[in-house]
């Protein structure tokens, strides 16, 4: 619902605006929603949203920074996550290039890094089936490369579709607790290698 809230907002925004702002607009807000898709088997795709920055470069060539966010079911799988959810925020900066800034139909180009924060918590049925078990997984830095392409609607606002594929194996831990202490610690990885699917509204500012 706040996702539908702000991009009614900025339809009302983008509406309201004179070409000339359009024109001179160094700031771009985006909005998003999507889907993540796991390439880690036993993680599930999930729904994605989030929200962008961008400063205009010029040529064709923007600085865009965004946030997003989404929780993916686990299911129990050898030396990997137990049944749970995870959830991910990755934190981004990206290079976008329009190959074609002055046309009706603009695809780009764009690559970046992302810091990506990550929790995983278990089921109940899984945390009730293996004792005072706790799985962490470690945030860090991820790589990311993709494509799409944005569609004029107004003097201000764009719509865009884009499809990035984000690169990351995250180590994490299984920790087994009893009496308050961990008496078995077994290290694991994650594979975190994403392709994420975007689809959201763009107003230059």
């Amino acid at each position: 619902m706040v996702i539908v809230k702000i991009m009614a907002a900025l339809l009302a925004a983008a509406a309201a605006a004179p070409p000339a702002l359009a024109e001179r607009s160094l700031f771009s807000l985006a909005v998003q929603g999507g889907l993540a898709g796991q390439e880690e088997n036993n993680l599930r795709p999930a729904p994605e949203a989030g929200v962008g920055l961008g400063l205009n470069l010029g040529r064709g060539i923007s600085l865009n920074g965004d946030v997003a966010f989404w929780q993916s079911r686990s299911r129990t799988s050898f030396r990997k996550l137990h049944e749970g959810t995870l959830t991910v925020s990755p934190l981004s900066i990206s290079l976008r290039w329009e190959l074609r800034p002055n046309a009706y139909f603009i695809p780009y180009l764009l690559a970046g890094g992302s810091y990506v924060f990550a929790s995983h918590r278990l089921s109940a049925e899984a945390a009730a089936a293996g004792g005072r078990v706790e799985q962490r997984v470690e945030s860090g830095t991820a790589f990311h490369l993709g494509l799409g392409a944005r569609v004029p609607l107004t003097w201000r606002m764009s719509f865009f579709g884009e499809a990035a594929y984000v690169m990351r194996r995250a180590p994490g831990q299984t920790l087994t607790w009893e009496a308050n202490q961990p008496v078995r610690r077994d290290d694991i990885w994650v594979n975190l290698h994403i392709v994420l699917l975007k689809f959201g509204l763009r107003v230059n500012l």
